[in-house]
């Protein structure tokens, strides 16, 4: 049975109206010291300023060789207006600039306040703001979902305070091992992939070496306690996610290697709402990806399954239609499409932008990777075999193209009479001269009902 993947986000707004609160010894619009731009030379570090701000490095994370990358925000350009937009700009630049002061939101820290003119900002269109930046730059893993909203109604202006889950000493020493860790992927990933080759990689890479942590759902202070489950740094360096971690760590190993990703929020199982104008709370977040012009469905946490750890890789998540995500997912809207007084109701964040709609089979991973079978074909398996193993895969997906099968009516014609499994395994490991393949070891194998199939776990010597 799927596990529904509780997204730990906590959006609390505060509004204040404040009768003439200014920050001590400064305007109602300080002017900051400019932030250093930098390039490959500029080491990860910080300085502060003359207002007592931490400073980030704009460091650049290490690059991949012989790939480029493709960063295309498209949350900001969904923003429809010159004020958000301005917002976006300037919740970028606080990201840099850390305080010393403690959030109200517990374990979190007070990046720079941020000043606009005008008392009529609302909570929907900042945290708008706010959520295209973390969408765009999953870099950035510092940065929280929470925020304060202050309106100084003497001075005629709004001030917003973001977050950083950690102070900027511990963001500087996570940043030289996250660079470490991702310059050790760029090194071992073969040259000339073409981009699905490329993303099939990552995708392994994220479910080979992250474990997703069970215990988020423990205690409610658990994800509070343990921030980096939801971000890049915890996939590449603590490899202990959820949902967030997961999703995007793909976006952005993609995204460097060329390719085009977006993270998408929504709710699993029926725990959505068709009606466009509502959200549901948001339980999950997975991954849109574009291939040849075709946008595609993609879910590793949810390929990452405990009840498929035992069957080797199934991956049934991996460039699918909004069709059959669709059996178990739904997107939320997005905040232009959501009302007011819908906003009001949240839980948690929603989406800034939605791909086109995903309709294209051409790099589904199921369909291109699997044994297609309309009857218990002996050479047939034996070959979908022989082609597993060569390609090093723990395990040979069988689609059943025909509606005279189940997933169970289908194993049961493989291993009675002839036993045309185990046939076609004997086959298969003739035809592959001494593998390490175990044709002989007793057959495991994982049901996928809504979608036809059957995962056979390989066995190795």
């Amino acid at each position: 049975m799927k596990r529904l993947l509780l997204l730990a986000v906590q959006l609390a707004v505060v509004m204040l109206l404040l009768g003439g609160c200014q920050l001590p010894g400064r305007s109602a619009h300080p002017v900051y010291t400019e932030l250093p731009l930098s390039g490959e030379d500029v080491p990860i570090g910080y300085h502060d300023d003359d207002y007592g701000f931490h400073i980030l490095n704009r460091f650049t994370f290490v690059q991949p060789s012989g790939y480029d990358a493709k960063l295309t925000a498209h949350s900001y350009q969904t923003l429809s207006t010159d004020r958000q937009r301005e917002l976006y700009d300037e919740i970028y630049n606080a990201a840099f600039c850390f305080s010393d002061q403690k959030s109200v939101y517990e374990g979190e820290y007070e990046m720079r306040p941020l000043f606009f003119d005008g008392t009529d900002y609302t909570a929907k269109e900042v945290e708008a703001a706010l959520i295209a930046v973390i969408d765009d730059h999953p870099e950035l893993f510092w940065m929280t979902t929470d925020f304060d909203l202050k309106t100084h109604m003497d001075t005629g202006s709004t001030e917003v305070i973001v977050n950083a889950s950690y102070p900027v000493d511990e963001v500087v020493a996570m940043m030289h091992k996250l660079n470490d860790a991702l310059k050790r992927f760029y090194d071992e990933i073969p040259p000339s992939l073409t981009p699905y080759e490329r993303e099939v990689y990552v995708y392994k890479y994220i479910i080979g070496h992250c474990e997703y942590d069970e215990k988020i759902s423990s205690t409610a202070t658990y994800g509070d306690e343990h921030p980096s489950l939801f971000n890049l740094y915890g996939v590449m360096v603590d490899h202990k996610a959820v949902c967030e971690g997961y999703s995007y760590s793909f976006d952005f190993l993609c995204s460097h290697l060329g390719i085009d990703t977006v993270c998408i929020c929504g709710a699993t199982d029926s725990e959505g709402d068709k009606d466009v104008g509502k959200a549901a709370s948001n339980l999950h977040i997975w991954n849109a990806v574009e291939l040849d012009g075709d946008w595609y469905m993609v879910d590793c946490t949810w390929d990452d399954l405990d009840n498929r750890d035992d069957y080797g890789e199934v991956f049934t998540y991996l460039n699918v239609t909004d069709k059959v995500l669709g059996i178990d997912h739904t997107p939320d809207p997005t905040y232009a499409q959501l009302s007011d007084e819908a906003y009001r109701s949240l839980t948690s964040y929603v989406n800034n932008f939605l791909p086109p709609a995903c309709t294209a089979t051409k790099y589904c991973y199921y369909l291109n990777e699997s044994v297609h079978l309309t009857s218990p074909d002996v050479r047939q398996l034996a070959d979908g075999i022989v082609e597993a193993v060569r390609k090093k895969r723990t395990s040979v997906m069988i689609c059943i193209d025909s509606d005279r099968y189940t997933p169970d009516t289908m194993a049961k014609a493989l291993f009675e009479g002839d036993q045309v499994y185990y046939q076609a395994m004997h086959q298969a490991d003739d035809a592959l001269e001494g593998s390490p393949l175990n044709a002989d070891a007793d057959a495991a194998y994982y049901p996928i009902y809504d979608l036809n199939m059957l995962a056979f776990k390989l066995n190795y010597e």
